[in-house]
């Protein structure tokens, strides 16, 4: 059986009803469920999280994007 995967803007849970299926490549068996987001639910996001970015300083918010950076290169095909 499929997880599901939602939508969580603003702490609550958002977005449309429209989901797509993730298929596992090798046996074709729905991997996950997810919302489909829509510009909208992409703009909502950002403004839900605008205030608590704002917030931080700028040390912080490099911080933030290092740490993000370094997980996507971790997880990089090489």
């Amino acid at each position: 059986m499929a997880n599901t995967v939602h939508l969580i803007i603003g702490a609550q849970d958002g977005g449309t009803t429209a989901t797509f299926e993730r298929r596992n490549p090798l046996s074709g068996e729905v991997a996950t469920t997810a919302i489909a987001a829509t510009v909208a639910d992409a703009n909502a996001a950002a403004q839900a999280a605008l205030p608590g970015w704002a917030a931080l300083g700028p040390t912080a918010r490099r911080a933030l994007l290092s740490k993000a950076a370094d997980t996507l290169a971790a997880k990089a095909p090489r």
